[in-house]
């Protein structure tokens, strides 16, 4: 497999601070991973969270050669590098109790053995583009995705769910990585993995459209940093009210 790549963050238009962190790392074996995370906003250190997710994963990935490994092992392996990464955080918030309460969302796609497998947790996203549509691989932990799907039904013919309360309600996480946050873990896996992807955090994926993203990531003739800047400042302009970040990803 071969990749292309651009990671572009954005603290936003109202935000003070950047709790996002997002990378991409290679190694020699032909294998890849690339990491969004989203430090939980309102929440002290979330900003730390979020970082120390991302350069721990990235560090067990980089010692690691998943050659010969089948799909079982390494959805392990995923599965015990957030435990690796949740344990680090408790030792953090012992020594700091300030951070005891920070938080990040986890979105993760490893390329290895010719396949794709998503990890995730809380609320930013990894999406593929399928037949020039947006497929969202994962799916956000959040309390409408909780809710069982009859009782959904009956909220939205009720009235009760609405853009106010998708927003204030309905997108309260569920799950979360973090010292005293209540952690779901998610895997995904993707047969083929050649394509364009994108991880991103929810100040971009709730405010994007969707038509623009798809035409500016199938623009053969646009750069990916300009690609991943478009689709940042397209969010800005829909007055998005977090910190922006996104990954996009080819692969051959």
């Amino acid at each position: 497999m071969k990749f292309k790549y651009t990671k572009l963050t954005d603290i936003g238009n109202y935000r003070k601070m950047n709790q996002d962190n997002l990378d991409f790392f290679e190694n020699n074996k032909g294998q890849a991973f690339g990491i969004v995370c989203d430090g939980m906003g309102g929440h002290a250190h979330g900003e730390i969270a979020s970082k120390m997710a991302v350069d721990k994963f990235g560090k067990l990935f980089m010692a690691h050669n998943f050659e010969g490994m089948d799909n079982g092992q390494i959805n392990r392996w995923l599965r015990n590098s957030v435990t690796d990464i949740l344990n680090d955080m408790i030792d953090y918030a012992d020594q700091d109790l300030t951070t005891k309460d920070m938080g990040t969302t986890l979105t993760a796609i490893l390329y290895a053995n010719n396949s794709a497998y998503v990890i995730n947790v809380g609320d930013s996203r990894t999406y593929k583009v399928v037949d020039e549509r947006l497929f969202q691989v994962s799916q956000d932990q959040n309390l409408w995705n909780s809710t069982p799907e009859a009782e959904r039904k009956d909220i939205q013919m009720s009235g009760m769910y609405d853009k106010a309360t998708e927003v204030t309600f309905w997108k309260v996480l569920t799950s979360a990585l973090g010292p005293a946050k209540t952690l779901r873990i998610d895997t995904y896996f993707i047969e083929d993995p050649e394509g364009i992807y994108i991880l991103t955090t929810d100040g971009v994926h709730d405010y994007m459209d969707e038509d623009i993203v798809i035409s500016t990531l199938m623009n053969k003739k646009q750069k990916l940093k300009d690609k991943a800047s478009l689709i940042i400042n397209d969010a800005k302009d829909n007055m998005s009210t977090d910190n922006l970040s996104i990954l996009i990803i080819e692969v051959e």
